[in-house]
């Protein structure tokens, strides 16, 4: 079953988080991931306040969990983390 990776981040360093993506986003599709969705300015509709979103689709799970314990992606988590605060869950999907 397909899983996805909702993250919303505020974004303190646009250009370390450019660089992030740039490392990132190969490492996603490693694991099978794409991003599906991605977005500076989302609509805010009832108790939400986000500045930037994006969500990731991955083939289940697991594939989002080897991304966050492979050590490749630990300096970018790292990176990331300094350069944004975020949140991050991953959901199943139906």
């Amino acid at each position: 079953m397909s899983a996805y990776l909702v993250v919303d981040i505020d974004i303190h360093d646009m250009k370390s988080i450019e660089d992030y993506r740039s490392k990132a986003l190969p490492l996603v599709a490693k694991v099978g991931g794409k991003l599906i969705a991605i977005d500076e300015t989302p609509l805010e509709l009832e108790g939400w306040t986000a500045t930037n979103m994006l969500i990731i689709e991955f083939p289940n799970r697991q594939a989002i969990r080897e991304l966050f314990a492979s050590p490749e992606y630990a300096p970018l988590a790292a990176q990331r983390q300094t350069a944004a605060g975020s949140r991050i869950i991953a959901i199943n999907g139906v």
